[in-house]
């Protein structure tokens, strides 16, 4: 999907490129820190994640021109940013993710948080392979084309590793209940 005009396309000097990339960032740019918080479980490290995939896509985009889909390529840059992050961190102390809850009764509201806990708590135990694929799977909605370019892996790849990831959650969920 093409989310730049045709005379957006361009890029270079003219601030077209400018005005692409702030159209990407109003479009994405939340949902990719979404994403990345998911990834690192850390809300200033995802923030930094994605301010270097826009500007690596600034970059490419000044030198090469657009890539075939912006979109792709930040999603892709931000999940290899995330790994990298990890990787580098020294540090294990990990954020929690605040995620907002319904306006409901307390009770219902503590279940949800606890519902909300559990399941992150399983997601945070699970591979990393694995944690990727479910979280550009059920958070992004991706199918499994996207997940596989986005990861640099095989179709085939990514649908074992979804299964492999929802027996290995449900089996986590269950020895918390």
């Amino acid at each position: 999907m093409d989310f730049l005009s045709p005379p957006l396309k361009r890029g270079g000097a003219d601030g077209g490129s400018q005005a692409a990339l702030s159209a990407l960032f109003q479009m994405h740019g939340g949902q990719l820190v979404r994403t990345a918080v998911l990834l690192t479980r850390d809300d200033g490290l995802a923030e930094e994640v994605v301010q270097e995939a826009f500007l690596g896509l600034q970059r490419r985009w000044l030198r090469k021109g657009p890539p075939e889909s912006p979109e792709a390529y930040l999603r892709t840059s931000v999940v290899n940013g995330c790994r990298s992050a990890l990787r580098r961190r020294t540090v294990a102390a990990r954020a929690k993710v605040v995620h907002p809850v319904p306006e409901a009764s307390a009770e219902a509201s503590a279940l949800l948080r606890e519902e909300q806990a559990q399941v992150l708590g399983a997601l945070d135990g699970l591979p990393r392979r694995q944690r990727e694929v479910v979280v550009l799977r059920f958070y992004l909605g991706l199918d499994d084309q996207e997940i596989a370019a986005a990861l640099g892996v095989s179709r085939g790849t990514v649908s074992s590793t979804i299964s492999r990831a929802l027996r290995s959650l449900a089996e986590l969920l269950r020895g918390q209940g």
